[in-house]
């Protein structure tokens, strides 16, 4: 049978023959001598706020950990940026100084603003050897005369 039914069988019935209330003796537990409850509750209370607090503290250190993160990730990206664009300089440098340094731009500037040309003859020198010491040149000097312009003060 049902629940529902039983109980309802149950109320008709105590609808029907009333019954006398039976006295049941309630057994209660013996005394005994405890602690005050305020002392615990501070104890519990004092323990639930330190734990709050630690936790709290952690979380709070967390949060500016990742706040440093951030702030340096931004700065590195700066720097990144900053490496990026002066390595692009340097390669621009680079290709100009190579366009500087080319051969053909060399004696163009030489013939057109220098006005040099090119030799008609290349005379080879000879080769002197380094580690032999030569005797000084002889300078043979030229005698003044009476008659010569230099000394005529004219």
């Amino acid at each position: 049978m049902s629940t529902a039914v039983q109980g309802t069988r149950v109320a008709a019935a105590a609808r029907v023959a009333p019954q006398p209330a039976q006295h049941v003796p309630v057994r209660r537990p013996s005394l005994e001598v405890v602690a005050p409850r305020a002392r615990r509750a501070r104890h519990r209370s004092l323990a639930t706020v330190l734990a709050g607090l630690v936790v709290s503290l952690s979380l709070l250190l967390v949060v500016i950990g990742h706040a440093e993160l951030a702030q340096g990730q931004v700065r590195l990206a700066g720097v990144q940026a900053q490496i990026t664009s002066a390595r692009l300089l340097h390669q621009r440098e680079v290709l100009a100084l190579a366009n500087l340094e080319n051969p053909t731009r060399i004696l163009r500037v030489a013939e057109g603003s220098l006005h040099m040309v090119s030799p008609t003859q290349v005379q080879q020198l000879t080769h002197v050897p380094l580690g032999v010491v030569l005797p000084p040149p002889h300078i043979a000097s030229a005698s003044l005369s009476p008659a010569s312009p230099a000394s005529s003060g004219g």
